[in-house]
């Protein structure tokens, strides 16, 4: 590989080899002895001497350049440290000796190319060491003289990387990429160091360096290949050098001339290449240096000394008498075009119209830097001489290519070639940029237009310039359609881009350009769209569409904003006839269409007609119209229709007739069928579209129903001859449209012309549409205006009431075409008719087909109104008719119900047709009748039928519906995404796009098929029979699949096999590769079965659910005879089809416990499984929501229980879990998850089936009291409970749910653990490293699950029979007596669990109460750890206790000293297990202990009933229990060690954490603190770590930390804001947020239960811990304040703190404040709250960093706690019952001058140092040492509110002290004010302020506007001081505020009724005080104004 020392010199190589040698004899002067190793400057006593020998040998002659380099490179990079001794005494001699060897690499670097040295072919600037020596030498002394000649040498850097780069030069060229980068980090030190580097260097030396680097630049700026990116990084680095030399320059005027001569056509060149990147994939790279050399030409060209140059120059048409010495250099920008090469014009003309761009931002730039500096200048007083010079300067940057255009204009295109049409649509686009740029900088406002309206001129004379220029390219384009140049092909439709473009753009500048003749306008966008819609295999083409279109629809839209909507529409319907008829060269001058036929033009108008956009922006419009103009548009819809009507009659029907025979192609190229077409299909939409959009109010109704009448009878004469009943009516039809006659043969022949349809969908669609617009005017009608409107549309019940439903034969209707003629056929007759001579293949037959459907369910509709009507006379409470007028009635009903049943039979029959052998699904709609045909018309009919359902469901036959609901049902899960849809991107845009499979979906999530039982029972067939065959398609042999059923197994044979493992590692033959694709349909059907509500299967539809298992089951395994057993049983289970899903586990199980074969993915039969528990859980819990008969009952519970069920529940999930190490190969966080949710699942299914049956029992119990003849029981000793007294024995209910516990009482009976042995002894230390976890957790959960469901269904009782009888109350405590046994055993299983896994120490804590020790080591059997030893000693403990006669009815007592433990000194549980399972290890213990926690259940039942005295361990109170004390401590442990933790905690803990503070809710409501017998000091810890662990959260939760009520009801949450970062959020930070704030939630829920059961002296005890908070006060040391000013940015608390105000606000939230203890306590703690507030306040608070941090934050953020204490201390100030002093109510009038003081300043991005930062890890230092930080726009809105909040609840609730603080009012209401003053949001921008958008700025407004409206309810003491509050806003708004900009409109709207109620307590005097203290000026007239709206809009006059 060549290096660039030796591509310049082959023999360097060489030399330098012989250079590192001994020289050799005759080669000349020896080199000194230094120069052959590394001894020059070693810091020796002879080093001075040594330099000196390298300085003799850098300047003598002997040696060669390169070994002179080499000698350089050897000294600098052997040189010591800097501090070692030795170097520094010669520090001198060093800086001078660098200081040499610089300037000398400088001279050899800066050696000319033409020198003798340079004559070896060796450049110094080539070689690598020669950058490194220099670079060295600057870092070792920055103050080095840097010679300005080392430009050159960059230049020539630059043009050896550009030949490397054009050679595309290996990429091994690593010396090439040593040079470079070497040369980078060499410039980027020299201008790091020295700043002003190559500053005093000519313009011509830049300007040749500037040069070279700019020709680099256009090839590497997206070039990634060898060097490119590191010469990417040189060139952005030398052309911002250059920038910054421009920029600082003294005389910038003398380098504009050579920067236009010399640099400006490669640098334009550079930024077009660089815009066109940054629109591509490659934005990032370009974007950079697109923005560097945005700054190079701006510094350039518009310098701040050239911009008063530039606003004074004229036009370059003008000629003047004296020229402008001054500013004549800024013309040579403008002159450049005359002496440019032409292969270059192209790129300048590209590129000139960045430049106004650039101009109009430096000027922007350049005010805004003013506005800055706050100045109050006469620069304000200059805006709109700015403004209107800006358009003089905009004239002149257009003039140049206005002259351009004009040339071009008068040439022909077809004598150009290629270049010069790129010349011409680079010029087009700069037009384009510069006027996109006078609409964005809002340079062109119609009002500030001279009075000669010279700028509009200049506007129409550019739009004149383009449409002449436009028509010659058309011209040429119509002549190179047919050329073979693919070039000209391309090029002509991008020019034609930027046309469409430019018309765009003026649309939006000002409409008037255009002119009046739309239908000019119209008719050149069909135009383009037709000559276009030839070239569509040509790629730009696709642009044009896409420009076109948009164009049509802006056109609609700005016209709609000018209340024209009417206009352009109408305009587009005359356009399309000129169009159509080819006549368009009169109109549209040289736009012709002579070379393209009818049919060309019939598909561009079909392509944009039938866009989207267009028909969005119609509809859009409409509905947007002034209701006052919708019945105008109705009559101009009405004369235009006429028109099109007129238009239709000069067809010729020969032509027509003709073609009929011809292919269907052919048939279109007639006149008649083109007209048609044209008619039915675009015409007709259109029309449609207008009146279905329209907007129907009270106001228009009758003005609209009058319109709509006169439109009809404009049809009627025509349509009448085809719906009355005559024979021919069509062929008459035909006849009327047309305006002639038909003979016989034109008769006979019509029906065989396909076209002749539209006319047909013409009409029938604008019926439907006119009816229904007709109906909703009805609707809105006055009441007698009304019943005539329906007299004419012959359906008078639409508006029948009273009096009128006895007579029938006033709701009789007409029929449905009453309207049109009095007799007229029925639908269905004139639909037969017309679908005879129907043909399914032309293009009309499917918009007239879905006429029909929609006129079918009209009248579908018409016809349910009158049914009921009918049946309501048919009631017997209705008044009695005469008994004819009953037979009438019912038989109108009857020949109503028969027409309702033909129509919808009709449709129907579609439906079988077209769906139900159709399983093509994968087609869309766009909603528009336009683009209907055979492949959409499907979709089209379906979504009819779906949406109106209701219409015609009653009506259809049980086959229909059958076919119906089948076709729903695979349509809906046919499509292999999860049920609930999903969102797409593309659903944001305008395109309206629907299939099948959505609309099928969307009905089934409507309630309406679920609340009418014919359709759910349909509904539930279908699915039966879709879940049977979707999974039927397993089974490869049908006969053998048949022959399965004859057998009969036995489940618990099964389960037997499950338990010897007889059924492990079994393979099975029947798997698929395609089942993961059943199984994932069949996982769809088993959720939508979960969601769906009221769901219930019959008998009949169950025997089909349990044919779908069996197929399951034979996929299973061919030799499992499960499924005949099954089939025995259908008979009896068919009432209850939950059992199919027990079946469906028992497949899944052993398919998981069976199948190792990789078709089969064991997680996807895990989520299949998952969803059959939950499909099972959510049937039982419906079937008991609505408890059926009691037989039905008993069934259920009996069939339960002898079915095995309860147990295959049980050991399913069990075998699962505990084999999950089998199943799975790898335990992962995946696999985790999955088993969590069965356990899950599993309880859930658990506490289901417990509930459910309890409540049987309790219903069944009821009725037994009912009917005894005493009520029940009366008699009985409530110490002991009879079981004879209530059948409860047989009851199998009750037998259902002791099975229940029996089986789970079996589980209990060891410790799982995965020890095969079959027996052993295992150490009691060693026992929580052999558990089996799962299975334990799998034990733990079901046991809960169970005792949750018997909590739950007394719970629900109690709910439902409040107010319970004693034999109620009795038999319940009876039924729950019959589990006590059960629950003691669940509950000494627990305590054993507890204290064998997960004590620290085992012989402590609280098993030395009762004396109990446990054994040190344990018998392991059978995978189960034995402790029926340690079981049996604490029950006979119980036992013994109970006999001891110092207690009391057998219930011991425990002194208050045994529960007055210290939470501090509690070893309960092993702190490592715990500090580790809060770190997110060992998952599978934490779900363990999560379940052991979910026992709660027992504290609840322990609450609520008493139980016998002989069950041991229920004889004693709860809390004295075993567990209670090491569970209570363990909590609170977790929760002080939560609050200690330096990190965030890891967010799988948080889901045990909620169990457990669950659990200690439960303790908390259920008992009082007398009961729990718990300590003042003891309930002190127990706040104290609520508060700590609340701190906790507000820290995690930064910015975001809010008070609950905040959360809840925020009046900010209504505002759409984005992110405040401004950053996507990982989605695990999301989810880490959202479990914080969880667990903040609970952790508040938890402390309410224990501050409601407190009593005073415990409520005094938890304020006092929060007053300690609040003050700062820490809880081990009092020396230690946690609160502190901080630094500059702010202070700082700790979380402890910031918990306080939590939880005080909790406190006043539910304790009532006239409490004793409150009263001492409230100034105190008012004190402290703005004590907080004047620590923290600074302008910090309102920041947030813009990414998350690297580590977390040890203080809460500042501006979450300033909120928090405002809303806290609002709340002290709006309740009376707390009394604060005069001194804390100054104060909260001064909190927002205090918070908002100079937030208009504040920067909307600003750098903080990490040290105010508040981060608690310095290291992160090493990533830099500053943050980014960016304005919360939420909280800066939020705490807004909250100030405004605050001083409105001040003046509510504190008169007397606000009267004596009116001037601190005063100062707060004038700094919130200020805040609304608006800003030029781009200005502000630009110079980095923060300001509000106008969505949040108004939402300030309102609040702000409250504290005004509350003043006015305090006229007495504020009515006085009004004037001054209204003169501030007066000043404000008049632009006399601190920014002088007043006021928007908007915002002033908001603020009005405010201000309205300052003004209505102002007196007379005040009014003319303020007039003579405003003076004259816009204050007075605002005044003025202000009097006058008040009086006109506000003031009371004295009536209503």
């Amino acid at each position: 590989m060549e290096t660039a020392a030796a591509t310049a010199s082959p023999g360097a190589a060489r030399k330098r080899r012989r250079s590192e040698s001994p020289p050799r004899d005759g080669e000349g002067p020896s080199e000194p002895k230094c120069a052959r190793g590394p001894r020059f400057g070693g810091g020796g006593i002879g080093g001075g001497w040594e330099n000196l020998d390298l300085v003799l040998s850098l300047q003598g002659k002997g040696l060669s350049l390169e070994r002179k380099i080499e000698l350089a490179v050897e000294f600098l990079t052997t040189q010591p440290n800097n501090s070692s001794p030795g170097h520094k005494a010669h520090s001198i001699q060093l800086s001078r000796l660098v200081a040499f060897i610089g300037n000398w690499v400088q001279s050899i670097l800066n050696l000319p190319e033409n020198s003798k040295k340079m004559l070896q072919r060796f450049d110094p600037a080539l070689d690598s060491r020669c950058w490194i020596i220099l670079r060295v030498c600057i870092e070792m002394k920055p103050s080095i003289s840097i010679s300005l000649n080392l430009l050159k040498s960059l230049s020539r850097v630059a043009r050896y990387g550009l030949s490397r780069v054009e050679n595309d030069a290996s990429y091994a060229d690593d010396e090439s990429f040593e040079l470079f980068e070497r040369a980078l980090d060499c410039m980027l030190l020299l201008f790091s160091s020295n700043t002003r580097a190559f500053f005093n260097a000519g313009m011509d030396l830049w300007a040749s360096c500037a040069i070279e680097v700019i020709n680099l630049a256009q090839k590497v700026s997206a070039n990634e290949k060898n060097c490119c990116p590191v010469l990417r990084k040189l060139t952005n680095c030398l052309l911002g050098k250059f920038s910054s030399f421009m920029r600082f320059n003294a005389n910038p005027k003398n380098i504009f001339n050579t920067f236009v001569d010399k640099i400006l056509e490669p640098l334009l060149e550079l930024l077009v290449l660089l815009n066109s990147q940054a629109n591509s994939n490659k934005q990032e790279q370009a974007g950079t240096m697109l923005k560097i050399v945005e700054d190079v030409l701006s510094n350039g060209l518009f310098h701040h000394h050239h911009l008063s140059g530039y606003f004074g120059l004229k036009n370059l048409t003008k000629t003047s008498a004296t020229k402008d010495i001054n500013a004549s250099y800024h013309r040579r920008l403008f002159e450049i075009f005359k002496g440019i090469k032409a292969e270059n014009k192209a790129v300048l003309l590209a590129g000139f119209g960045y430049l106004l761009q650039l101009f109009v931002t430096r000027v922007r730039s350049q005010r805004t830097t003013s506005l800055s500096r706050l100045q109050k200048s006469s620069e304000g007083s200059e805006e709109p001489q700015h403004r209107e010079s800006f358009f003089e300067v905009f004239m002149q940057f257009m003039e140049p290519l206005m002259l351009e255009c004009k040339l071009y204009s008068q040439k022909e295109f077809s004598n150009l070639g290629v270049t010069k049409l790129v010349e011409v649509h680079c010029m087009l686009k700069s037009v384009n940029v510069m006027l996109k740029t006078l609409i964005e900088e809002k340079i062109y406002i119609p009002t500030e237009d001279t009075s000669e309206g010279s700028y509009f001129n200049f506007l129409q004379h550019i739009y004149t310039v383009l449409i002449s220029i436009s028509e010659k390219m058309y011209t040429f384009w119509v002549s190179a359609v047919h050329l073979e140049d693919l070039s000209i092909k391309k090029i002509v439709p991008l020019m034609f881009a930027e046309i469409i473009a430019a018309v765009c753009h003026f649309l939006e500048i000002e409409y008037k350009v255009l002119g009046d003749d739309l239908v000019k306008l119209w008719l050149m966008i069909f135009s383009l769209s037709a000559i276009n819609a030839s070239c569509k295999d040509i790629k730009p083409s696709f642009l044009l569409a896409s420009k076109i279109s948009s164009l049509s629809s802006q056109m609609i839209c700005t016209f709609s904003e000018l209340r024209q909507v009417s206009r352009s529409i109408f305009r587009l319907c005359d356009a399309v006839r000129t169009f159509s008829d080819g006549a368009t060269d009169a109109v549209n001058g040289s736009f012709s269409l002579a070379s393209f036929s009818s049919q060309k033009r019939l598909e561009s108008m079909t392509t944009l007609l039938s866009s989207e956009a267009l028909r969005g922006a119609i509809r859009t419009s409409i509905k947007s119209m002034p209701e006052g103009q919708s019945s105008r548009c109705i009559d101009e819809l009405t004369q235009d229709l006429t028109e099109t009507l007129k238009w239709a009659k000069g067809s010729k029907f020969e032509d027509a007739s003709k073609e009929q025979g011809e292919s269907p192609s052919i048939a279109r190229k007639s006149v008649f069928n083109q007209k048609a077409e044209l008619l039915g299909r675009h015409l007709c939409e259109l029309y449609a579209s207008v009146l279905e959009s329209i907007t129907v109010t009270s106001s228009n109704s009758t003005m609209v129903g009058k319109s709509v009448e006169r439109l009809v009878n404009s049809i009627q004469p025509n349509f009448s001859h085809l719906v009355r009943k005559e024979s021919n009516n069509s062929s008459e039809f035909i006849s009327s449209v047309m305006g002639k006659c038909l003979s016989k043969k034109q008769h006979t022949n019509w029906q065989k012309i396909p076209s002749a349809s539209w006319i047909f969908a013409l009409f029938f669609r604008l019926y439907i549409s006119c009816r229904s617009l007709y109906r909703q005017s009805i609707s809105l009608m006055p009441p007698d205006v009304a019943v005539e409107a329906t007299k004419l549309v012959g359906n008078p019940f639409i508006v029948c009431s009273g009096r009128e439903w006895t007579n029938p034969a006033n709701i009789r209707g007409e029929g449905y075409f009453a309207w049109i003629v009095e007799s007229p056929s029925p639908l269905l007759d004139v639909i037969e008719s017309l679908s005879q001579s129907l043909s399914r293949n032309c293009a009309s037959f499917a918009p007239l087909v879905y006429s029909f459907h929609v006129m079918a369910l009209q009248r579908l509709d018409d016809l349910n109104r009158q049914i009921e009507a009918f049946e309501y006379l048919l009631k017997d409470r209705v008044q009695k008719l005469m008994e004819n007028d009953i037979g009438n009635t019912q038989l109108l009903k009857k020949s109503c119900s028969l027409e309702a049943a033909r129509l919808t039979k009709f449709m129907m029959d579609y439906v079988e047709n077209y769906f139900f052998e159709c399983y093509e699904i994968s087609g869309s709609w766009d909603l528009s009748l336009c683009s209907l045909d055979g492949g959409s018309f499907p979709i089209a009919t379906w979504r009819l039928l779906c949406d109106n359902i209701d219409i015609w469901g009653s009506h259809a036959s049980k086959k229909d519906l059958r076919n119906f609901f089948s076709c729903l049902i695979r349509f809906s899960f046919i499509r292999k995404i999860p049920f609930t849809k999903e969102e797409n991107n593309s659903s944001q845009s305008s395109y309206r796009v629907t299939n099948l499979h959505d609309i099928s979906v969307g009905l089934l999530c409507d309630t309406i098929i679920y609340d009418q039982k014919v359709l759910l029972k349909n509904l539930t067939s279908s699915f039966c029979h879709a879940l049977k065959k979707s999974v039927s398609s397993f089974a490869d042999n049908s006969d053998e699949y048949n022959a399965l059923l004859d057998s009969l197994p036995d489940l618990m044979e099964i389960i037997s096999n499950l338990e010897n493992e007889k059924l492990i590692g079994r393979d099975s033959d029947a798997i698929h590769v395609h089942c993961i694709d059943k199984f994932w349909i069949c996982e769809n059907l088993l959720n939508f079965l979960s969601m769906v509500p009221g769901f219930h299967a019959n008998s009949k539809s169950f025997l089909r659910l349990m044919n779908y298992i069996l197929h399951l089951e034979r996929v299973v395994n061919p030799a499992t005879s499960l499924g005949t057993w099954v089939v025995r049983k259908v008979e009896d289970w068919c009432q209850y089809e939950h059992f199919l899903f027990a079946i469906l586990t028992l497949f899944l199980l052993l398919k998981l416990l069976g199948l190792r074969c990789e078709s089969c993915n064991p997680m996807k039969l895990m989520h299949l499984f998952i969803c059959c528990r939950r499909a099972m859980k959510n049937l039982i819990s419906k079937f008991g929501k609505e408890p059926p008969e009691s037989k039905q009952c008993l069934a259920f519970s009996e069939t339960i229980v002898n079915s095995g069920s309860l147990v295959w529940f049980l050991r399913s999930a069990q075998e699962i879990v505990g084999s999950s190490h089998k199943i799975f190969d790898v335990c992962t966080d995946e696999v985790k998850a999955t088993i969590f949710s069965l356990v899950d699942k599993t309880s859930e299914l658990c506490s289901t089936l417990a509930n459910v049956n309890s409540l049987f029992c309790f219903l069944g119990y009821k009725k037994q009291l009912k009917s005894s003849p005493s009520g029940g029981p009366t008699e009985n000793n409530t110490s002991e409970y009879d079981d004879q007294a209530f059948d409860i024995v047989e009851n199998p209910p009750l037998e259902c749910v002791k099975s229940l516990a029996e089986w789970l009482q079996k589980t209990t009976t060891g410790i799982p653990v995965t020890v095969k042995d079959s027996k052993c002894v295992i150490k009691l230390d060693n026992c929580r490293e052999i558990v089996c976890w799962n299975s334990l957790a799998c034990t733990m959960s079901c046991i809960g699950g169970f005792l949750w469901g018997l909590i739950s269904a007394l719970e629900s009782t109690f709910r439902s029979n409040r107010i319970a009888g004693s034999d109620e109350r009795e038999m319940m405590l009876q039924y729950y007596s019959k589990f006590s046994r059960y629950i003691a055993k669940f509950e000494t299983f627990v305590d054993v669990c507890i204290h064998v896994l997960f004590m620290g120490n085992k012989d402590s804590g609280s098993v030395e109460l009762i004396s109990v020790r446990l054994p040190q080591e344990l018998d392991c059997e059978n995978g189960l750890l034995d402790i029926d030893a340690i079981m049996d000693e604490w029950t006979k403990y119980d036992l013994k206790d109970n006999e001891n006669p110092a207690h009391s009815n057998g219930i011991p007592r425990v002194s208050r000293e045994s529960l007055g433990f210290d939470l501090s000194n509690i070893q309960s549980m092993d702190n490592v297990l715990l500090e580790n399972l809060l770190k997110g290890e060992h998952p599978l213990i934490a779900f363990t202990l999560r379940e052991v926690y979910n026992v709660s259940a027992i504290v609840k039942l322990h609450s609520t009933l008493s139980f016998p005295s002989d069950v041991s361990r229920q004889t004693c109170s709860p809390v004295h229990q075993l567990s209670f004390g090491t569970m209570v401590g363990t909590a609170f442990i977790t929760l002080q060690k939560i609050a200690d933790m330096s990190s965030w905690p890891h967010m799988s803990s948080l889901v045990w954490i909620d169990r457990l503070l669950r659990y200690l809710e439960v303790l908390g409501s259920t008992f009082t603190l007398p009961e729990l017998n718990i300590s003042i000091e003891l309930y002190t810890q127990i706040v104290n770590a609520h508060l700590r662990a609340i701190g906790k959260c507000i820290l995690l939760q930064g910015k975001n930390a809010t008070l609950p009520t905040h959360e809840i009801g925020s009046t900010t949450k209504t505002l759409q804001l984005q992110n405040a970062s401004g950053c996507v959020l990982p989605k695990d930070l999301i989810d880490r947020q959202g479990r914080i704030n969880s667990l903040k939630s609970r952790l508040r829920l938890l402390l309410r239960k224990f501050v409601n059961i407190a009593s005073n002296i415990h409520l005094n005890a938890a304020l006092q811990v929060i007053e300690r908070a609040l003050v700062g006060v820490n809880q081990y040391s009092h020396s230690i304040y946690e609160i502190y000013t901080g630094n500059p940015e702010g202070g700082t608390i700790s979380s402890d703190v910031a918990a306080g105000i939590d939880c005080l606000y909790l406190v006043l939230e539910f304790v009532p404040g006239n409490k004793r203890v409150f009263k001492r306590t409230v100034p105190g703690l008012v004190g402290a709250l703005f004590n907080i507030v004047l620590h923290l306040q600074s302008p910090l608070i309102f920041y947030i960093e813009k990414l998350p941090p690297h580590c977390s934050e040890f203080h809460p953020d500042a501006g979450a706690v300033v909120l928090m204490c405002v809303e806290v201390i609002t709340s002290f100030v709006g309740r009376h019952s707390f009394q604060i002093d005069a001194s804390h109510v100054s104060q909260c009038l001064h909190v927002p001058v205090t918070l908002f003081k100079g937030f208009k300043h504040l920067l909307a991005c600003r750098s903080i140092p990490r040290s105010s930062a508040n981060y608690c890890n310095q290291s992160v230092r090493q990533h830099g040492d500053h943050s980014e930080y960016i304005l919360d726009r939420r909280f800066s809105v939020d705490i807004y509110a909250a100030c405004c909040k605050l001083l409105c609840t001040t003046l509510r609730h504190q008169q007397r002290e606000v009267g004596k603080c009116v001037a601190l009012l005063e100062d707060s209401v004038s700094i919130l004010l200020s805040c609304l003053e608006s800003a030029d949001s781009k200005m502000v921008n630009m110079a980095g302020y923060f300001a509000w958008n106008m969505e949040e700025a108004i939402k300030c407004a309102s609040f702000f506007r409250r504290i005004y409206e509350e003043m006015r309810q305090q006229r007495e003491i504020l009515g006085k001081h009004a004037m001054y509050f209204l003169a501030g806003y007066i000043s404000i708004f008049s632009g006399q505020g601190p920014l002088q900009t007043g006021i928007t409109r908007e915002i002033d709207e908001a603020l009005r009724p405010g201000v309205y109620s300052l003004i209505d307590i102002c007196e007379e005097s005040d009014f003319q005080q303020l007039h003579t203290y405003l003076g004259e000026g816009p204050c007075r007239t605002t005044l003025a104004d202000l009097v006058r709206d008040y009086k006109l809009h506000f003031q009371y006059q004295g009536k209503i």
